[in-house]
């Protein structure tokens, strides 16, 4: 059974040239930004399915995180998705899921739905709520969202 959760709330941003010797602010910048919302599915498979052997490399934790973006512009555009991190809301723990950097191709106006598939052979570290967190970059802008915190589904 999949189960959607509402969208995020915030896009926060910073530019990768700023020169300053302070670390860069983080500003709101929901009007600009092109990943419109994210939205997190966490499961977690202790036993294997009915007739399959047990096996200890098989993989026991899952998350799926959906990227809805949107291209606003009469070109093409970019989005690097840079980190995805699936933390921990009780401890802020990071789980121990791996992601790849993953370029995302937008056509001019495109709305767009992009799936990015974690596992990991561990499983997460608490059934709590957790949540997905996404660092992109669009030219020299790098922002990062959050998704809703979601149980994780046995």
């Amino acid at each position: 059974m999949l189960r959607l959760e509402r969208q995020a709330c915030a896009v926060l941003s910073t530019s990768a040239n700023d020169q300053s010797d302070s670390l860069p602010a983080l500003t709101m910048n929901s009007n600009k930004s092109l990943v419109k919302k994210v939205t997190l599915i966490a499961r977690e498979e202790n036993l294997p399915p009915l007739g399959v052997p047990i096996d200890p490399q098989r993989n026991i934790g899952f998350a799926s995180v959906f990227l809805g973006l949107e291209n606003p512009q009469l070109t093409p555009v970019t989005v690097t998705v840079t980190k995805v991190e699936i933390r921990s809301l009780s401890s802020g723990k990071l789980q121990n899921f791996q992601h790849s950097p993953q370029e995302i191709q937008l056509k001019p106006l495109e709305n767009s739905q992009v799936v990015l598939q974690l596992t990991n052979k561990s499983g997460y570290i608490s059934r709590n709520q957790v949540k997905a967190i996404v660092t992109y970059q669009v030219g020299d802008e790098i922002s990062i969202i959050e998704s809703e915190p979601v149980e994780v589904s046995p």
